[in-house]
This record gives C-alpha cells, structure tokens and sequence, in this order.
C-alpha cells in the first residue's frame, strides 16, 4: 500500500501559502424547530415493514452508527437518513449545520442562547440541548468585523455519524493535479484518518493532527494523481490513542474525481494557480478558483508555494503526461516576495518555454499578480517581501511581454502604488473571489481568441 505525503496546513506554519477554509455567512437567530426536525417522542410512529421489535432496535442504532445498507433499508420500509431526521427532541446529543460561503468571510461566531464559538468551515457540529434555542451565526472579515447577515442554513442533521466532507469536485471541469480535501470538524477528535482511493482500493494513507490552534481543517496532497482513473477520498475522526469514533464520510459526488490524459488546455504555476482564496475558502472549493470563470475546461497543474525552479524540476513528471495543446503559465510570485533575484527567475521561465516547444505545447505565459506588503504585515503569517520585489516583479513582467504568446494581468491588480489593490485580496498575497474572476476571464479571452485563429476563413 503507497502511503503519499499529505499534510494539514496550519496558519502558524505555511509559510504564506495558506489557503484555509474559512468561509462563513450569518443567518438570523432562528431555532431547530423550524428547520426541518420533526422531532417525535420515539419510533413507534415510524413504519418499519417486516421487522420485529428486536429488529427495529437494531435497525435504529445501526442508522445512527451509519453502517445500514439499501436492502436493509428497502425491508424496514424506511431510509436510515429519514430516521435520523425523525430523531426525539430528548436523544439530540448534537446537531450539524452548513451554510452556503460567502466571500470575503475568514471566520465566524455561532451563537446558541448564552452559549458561542467560532469557527473557520461552512459548518459547524453544535453540543446537545440546543433544540429551543436560537441560532445566530455571525460572518466576520480578518479584522473580527461582521461582512453579511441573515444568510439562510443549508442543512440541518441530527447526531451525525460521519464527518462532512465539503470539496467541490463534482463542480470543476477537471480535478487538480494536487488535490487538497477539506471537512467540517468534528467536536472532541484529536485526529483525523484520511484516505484516498482509486477504483475501490486505498493508495494513500495519513492520520492528521489538529490541535487548538489549528483552525482549517484542510489537507493538501502533495503527491500528484497522475495515473487514469475513478477516485475518491474519505475521513474520519479518531481518537488520542487513533482510533475511530466516527465512520468514514460518505462518498458522494464532492469528493469524487476522475483523471484523464485527453485533456486540451493546461495550466502550470504556484497556489495562485491551484486556487481558493488568501483566508476564504481552500482550493478544493470552486469560489476562489480561477477556472470556475473561464468558460473553457482546463486541467490545474498547480502545486502551492511553488517556485520557478520547483515548476521546471516537475515539468517532466506533471506536465508531459497530459501532453496539452496549450500550457497556461503562471509564475514568478514566490520568487519575488521571498529572495530569487528576477534574472535567475527568467532563467527557470525561459527553459519552460524551451521544454514545451520541445514537447510540442504552446506555452501561454500570464504576468505576476502584485502584492501587498501592509497588508501581509497585518495579517502576520506571511514573511514580509524585500524592499525591492516591485523591481523584480517589472523584469519578470517585461519578459512575459517579449514572449510571443501572453496574458497581461498585471495591471489590472495594481494600485495607485504599484501594490495588491486590498479590494482584491484578504492576506496582501493571494487574490479572492474578485482577483480569481480577472484572471479567469483573461485567460479565458486569450483561448477564445486562440481557437477563433483556429477555424478556416471564409
């Protein structure tokens, strides 16, 4: 069994490249009642069809542990889902509740009576004996500062059995190279059991540790998943000895990908490629990815916190086994704000170019984004970029438009200094919902423009 390197990512350790879940609307105070519970003093009311009353104990406990199969269903004349749903208001131990995301939220405060928290996920599992009270949950921007009210709950489960995956795979047109799988936490796990698994059988492996100053729930793969297939990946929570309190999530269409190599149009480039938002929402959800606004399909052959240097030592292993038609490059940002002086940067850039006509692949370079050193300073999880990286993101700019085939986003993310607009951007270095829209469209218009040249003229 390969067991891959799949890491948690922790604000206090990624290095600027965090893309943390983070994503919270607010919905008004409301209570469970009026969510869809019909809360019922026990079972009796129920239908369960050819089954004793042995059998309906075993029947419920089994729905509640989330190990009861269709057929076992179809002779109970009931779904375990519905019998948990039809729960009594007394045997409520806890009750999980998601939102749709909302941009330019990082965090959010759950209200129930006396009682709150805060989380980072579009979810959040709330203790027992909270059936008759109200609900509030408060979006809040980077500076603690509530962003948007009364956003409706998605969805409402009573006593879940299984954490909630919230990857949104079955919304992209293709799966990144490098996956990245984020979940709603569950209360008292010490760990998480991660998997994935291609065409039913486990070829990665890792437990997860959290701790109390973890606050994102998200897991980058760093492996790539190159070979064709069907896969999927799962969690489930653990214990501080490591073992399982909770049943492995569900599969569903979220968090299920396939990989082919019959793919047209690729992109190469660092977590400004790969996607999700500075402190929004994390690259497995479409939000802050830049593909969800390009009307074309393109394959994500982004590896956050990548390098120049990095993306030409993995050209060979990531890029040539798709053998796109047209390679999307997106590069330089990591080398300027860290200490990669721009002629070694244009060096690494050149020797791309040279691999892909090499290969027979166009390569289409895109200029930098600019960043914000106020704001990395304000946020404090990101180093802070030299004095000088303006100049080298300019010599890096200037190449790119010597290039025969570019895209030239730059200066539409610049300010009246040469920085990040704050407007694009939560953490002064990655580009939110806003940022991930220019570029899509951009690259976008060059493909369209590039297939018009394509068809014979008339």
């Amino acid at each position: 069994m390969k067991t891959a390197r799949m890491y948690a990512r922790s604000r206090r350790h990624n290095r600027g490249m965090l893309h943390a879940m983070k994503t919270a609307p607010v919905i008004a105070a409301v209570c469970l009642s009026s969510l869809g519970f019909a809360f019922k003093s026990d079972t009796s009311e129920l239908h369960f069809a050819n089954l004793d009353a042995p059998a309906v104990q075993n029947f419920t406990e089994r729905a509640e542990a989330g190990t009861i199969n269709r057929t076992e269903e179809k002779l109970a004349g009931i779904s375990a889902k519905d019998l948990l749903k039809d729960v009594s208001a007394e045997s409520i131990r806890s009750v999980r509740l998601t939102w749709k995301t909302v941009p330019g939220a990082v965090k959010y405060k759950v209200s129930y009576g006396s009682e709150s928290l805060i989380a980072y996920t579009n979810g959040v599992e709330i203790p027992e004996n909270i059936a008759d009270r109200d609900i509030k949950i408060t979006a809040l921007n980077v500076s603690g500062d509530p962003v948007k009210e009364n956003v409706a709950i998605k969805t409402a489960e009573a006593n879940p059995a299984r954490p909630q995956t919230t990857s949104e795979y079955d919304k992209m047109d293709y799966s990144p190279l490098y996956p990245v799988y984020s979940w709603i936490p569950v209360p008292g796990a010490k760990s998480y059991g991660l998997e994935l698994l291609k065409d039913g059988e486990v070829i990665r492996e890792r437990v997860l540790h959290f701790n109390a100053e973890d606050d994102d729930f998200t897991c980058y793969d760093w492996e790539p998943v190159v070979e064709e297939g069907e896969y999927y990946w799962r969690v489930r929570a653990l214990d501080e000895n490591e073992l399982p309190i909770t049943n492995w999530s569900e599969k569903n269409q979220g968090n299920t990908f396939s990989v082919t190599h019959k793919i047209r149009f690729a992109a190469l480039g660092d977590s400004i490629t790969h996607g999700g938002g500075s402190l929004t929402v994390p690259p497995s959800m479409v939000m802050c990815n830049w593909e969800n606004y390009c009307n074309l399909p393109v394959k994500n052959l982004g590896r956050s916190g990548d390098t120049t240097e990095n993306m030409l030592n993995r050209f060979d292993r990531d890029v040539l086994p798709f053998h796109p038609e047209v390679l999307i490059i997106m590069a330089g940002v990591n080398d300027f704000r860290g200490d990669i002086l721009s002629w070694r940067s244009i060096v690494n850039l050149r020797e791309i170019r040279d691999k892909c006509k090499e290969n027979g692949i166009k390569p289409v370079f895109v200029t930098p984004t600019p960043i914000n050193p106020k704001l990395i300073q304000k946020v404090g999880y990101i180093e802070i970029p030299p004095y000088d990286w303006q100049t080298h993101m300019e010599n890096i700019c200037e190449w790119i438009r010597e290039q025969e085939f570019y895209i030239d986003i730059t200066p539409d993310f610049r300010d009246s200094e040469g920085d990040l607009k704050e407007n694009l951007t939560t953490d002064g270095l990655h580009p939110d919902a806003e940022g991930k829209q220019i570029m899509g469209r951009a690259v976008a218009a060059w493909l369209n423009n590039y297939l018009d040249s394509l068809q014979p003229r008339i």
